[in-house]
């Protein structure tokens, strides 16, 4: 037994697995419903699809559902059964986001137990953010959601349900991202146990599979590049195509990760022809896919903010093109500004950015994570400067694309300052921002025991459980 657990400890993926099972069901059940942010619409969301329902809807009714701009009369979502609902209002009596003094009374779960689904008594419930996006990111929710109904439970248990298979789904795509990846297989299982990553992934949020698709699809590029191994299997190349389809119509501010293509040494393939056919494959396939999707929903968009908010769409995009300089520096003067904010959410700063973790939590992960980065390296892998300039490339695009989406749906036209970025939405970039840190010149001689690493994990999740169980009970 004992020898057992010591191999487990050596084994990133395994010790991920056992972590991220154990913490990911403590943090799922410990965080009330609607908790983590979003969450009553990807719930919404998520039951549509599975009931099938992969297009949402527009229609001019009288909204009963949860938003702040839109006006009310015109609507996006889908016709749900009345008990999502009142699930999602009478989960809590009291409102818990942003406001600590209130407390989750677990009697407002327990009653919502018995409350029957009846899938037949439906009334439309407005989800526009959420219905915007393609069903790929919520297959996992609306699987457990659809379980859930084929025996006919509650609407409450439905909802923990989609957040189980969303939290094992995730699990699956990080242990072999974990597996896969030929370096940093410590940094990814730090990486992957963020309180802010396995925080989502015990959630109903759409990131959950995003980040996941996204750690494996990075994995399998360095695989790809860094392995020693002279040739490719076809099957490698098919691999990456699906992920990156399925990541395109998750987030499509992501699609620059498949310039990762570019880490892949020509050889690899054989020749130049291979190589660029290859590439071009992937992303005509990938961009195919979200144009597809795009078309599908071009009349689904509502704007979040009113017009007299001076967020108008056709304005900011002449803006930008008008003023491109003047974007750019906007772009700077936003991380400058919100960079340190942005830094600690991505470690951890869990339910509606209202639940703060310690400092000495946040600067501790940061060094580990750059401790780590800095000595993991194999003498047989070397990491080219080209290589490495692709890799940073691909994090300003990706940053880019980010910030310019919420310029677009939230920011005031010639506004100085991005609103609505959140440090969560870099989670996927994290693996290609360490890998500039790989370090093949200098010789740190400095090894970090798997078992201090574990045991580091285990510190981080049962201090976050803690923190979950003290903001939203005690």
């Amino acid at each position: 037994m004992r020898q057992n657990w010591k191999s487990i400890v050596k084994t990133p993926e395994k010790a991920f697995v056992i972590i991220s099972v154990i913490f990911g069901i403590l943090f799922l059940l410990i965080t009330p419903p609607f908790q983590a942010a979003d969450e009553y619409q990807h719930f919404y969301r998520s039951f549509q699809v599975s009931q099938g329902g992969f297009i949402s809807e527009k229609k001019i009714v009288d909204c009963h559902g949860r938003l702040v701009y839109t006006p009310a009369a015109i609507c996006v979502g889908g016709m749900l059964p009345k008990s999502v609902l009142i699930t999602a209002k009478q989960a809590s009596t009291v409102d818990l986001r942003f406001q600590p003094e209130n407390k989750q009374k677990v009697q407002d779960i327990i009653s919502l137990l018995n409350l029957p689904l009846k899938r037949q008594d439906k009334i439309f419930v407005r989800f526009p953010n959420a219905a915007l996006y393609s069903p790929i990111p919520y297959l996992p929710q609306a699987l457990g959601m659809a379980i859930g109904q084929l025996f006919g439970v509650s609407s409450i248990i439905i909802f923990y349900l989609g957040r189980a298979v969303n939290l094992l789904v995730w699990v699956g795509l990080i242990y072999l991202a974990i597996k896969v990846t030929p370096i940093y297989k410590w940094l990814v299982f730090l990486l992957a146990l963020t309180p802010m990553q396995l925080f989502q992934a015990a959630s109903l949020s759409a990131d959950a599979f995003t980040n996941g698709a996204s750690f494996l699809l990075a994995a399998i590029f360095f695989q790809i590049a860094f392995e020693p191994a002279p040739t490719i299997k076809p099957i490698k190349i098919l691999s990456i195509a699906l992920l990156s389809i399925l990541i395109g119509l998750s987030k499509t501010a992501y699609f620059p990760l498949n310039l990762l293509y570019f880490l892949i040494p020509i050889k690899k393939l054989g020749s130049f022809v291979k190589y660029f056919i290859g590439f071009a494959g992937i992303n005509l396939l990938t961009l195919i896919a979200i144009l597809a999707w795009s078309s599908l929903i071009k009349d689904l968009y509502i704007p979040l903010r009113p017009a007299t908010d001076n967020v108008v769409l056709s304005e900011q995009i002449n803006y930008i093109l008008n003023h491109p300089t003047q974007f750019i520096l906007t772009q700077l003067n936003t991380f400058s500004t919100y960079g340190l904010n942005y830094l600690e959410q991505l470690i951890g700063k869990l339910g509606w950015l209202d639940t703060s973790l310690p400092s000495f939590h946040i600067i501790s992960y940061i060094i580990l994570l750059v401790t780590v980065a800095l000595v993991s390296h194999r003498s047989d892998v070397k990491i080219s400067l080209f290589q490495k300039a692709i890799t940073l490339i691909i994090i300003l695009l990706t940053g880019l694309l980010i910030t310019t989406a919420m310029y677009l749906a939230w920011t005031p036209v010639g506004a100085g300052l991005i609103e609505g970025v959140q440090g969560r939405y870099f989670i996927p970039l994290t693996p290609l921002f360490f890998l500039l840190f790989y370090n093949q010149k200098i010789n740190i001689n400095l090894k970090i025991p798997s078992s201090t690493l574990t045991g580091y994990a285990l510190f981080s999740c049962t201090l976050t459980a803690a923190i979950l169980l003290k903001r939203y009970y005690m």
